[in-house]
């Protein structure tokens, strides 16, 4: 934990200088080091706006109770556009069923997303919900996906799980943070079993997956893992909000 008050004060005199500079407030990354006649120096390495468009449908204007039932709750990795919305799609992928593959099924894995995803009407919100780090060059700690591939989806989901013996570090959006910013894509992470975080599992497994109808012949294999929900009928609702870092998916 940091101590020393004068750290405090520069690192609020920071965000207050890229805040003006932005006009927006900011997450930041950084790192800071000690040196030994007790100086520091202060390095960042990464800025992101909280954007919040004004006036605009389906932005995020006033707190949310969430009706009926949650489906997903994420708390403390909210970045991007906030929104409010009806989901026409989820993409999900099994965690348990994706822990069990070998390294280069799980690639297998990606491609199949990406061609689902490519292959998606932008119209339809989409939301993509699965382990680890979305976007990682290993696959032993997400899905590599390549960032501009699942573009056309609303927002990302990275689940903090993978199987008992890892629990992946997720990657707060930094693999892709241009693609988050150029094609507003939303990011969110779930700490299952932490605080308020959530995943209604049973209600993703139970529902009826296009996946096999969507990709045809390609990656048969893979196609238990990754389940494609068409939930257009089902009045199921997305609410987003960086500012208070709260994300809610519910069923009415």
């Amino acid at each position: 934990m940091i101590q020393q008050q004068e750290v405090l004060a520069d690192l609020r005199h920071i965000l207050g200088c890229l805040e003006t500079a932005y006009e927006q407030p900011v997450d930041v990354e950084f790192t800071i080091n000690f040196l030994p006649d007790n100086s520091y120096r202060i390095h960042l390495l990464q800025c992101r706006t909280f954007q919040l468009p004004k006036g605009v449908p389906g932005s995020v204007q006033e707190p949310f109770e969430a009706p009926g039932r949650r489906l997903l709750s994420a708390r403390g990795a909210v970045i991007g556009l906030g929104r409010s919305c009806e989901l026409a799609d989820i993409l999900y992928v099994h965690t348990e069923a994706y822990a069990a593959l070998r390294e280069q099924e799980r690639i297998s894995v990606a491609r199949l997303i990406e061609s689902l995803v490519q292959n998606h009407d932008p119209n339809r919100p989409l939301l993509l919900i699965g382990p680890g780090r979305w976007g990682t060059s290993s696959p032993s700690l997400g899905v590599p996906v390549r960032a501009g591939r699942i573009a056309k989806a609303t927002a990302v989901c990275e689940v903090a799980a993978m199987h008992p013996g890892l629990v992946p570090e997720i990657s707060l959006g930094t693999h892709f943070f241009n693609d988050l910013v150029e094609h507003e894509l939303l990011y969110l992470a779930c700490f299952s079993g932490t605080g308020d975080n959530s995943i209604d599992s049973d209600w993703l497994l139970q529902q009826s997956s296009l996946t096999e109808a969507k990709a045809g012949g390609k990656y048969a294999a893979q196609q238990a893992v990754v389940r494609w929900l068409d939930v257009a009928n089902r009045k199921v609702f997305l609410h987003a909000d960086p500012f208070s870092q709260t994300a809610t998916v519910c069923l009415v």
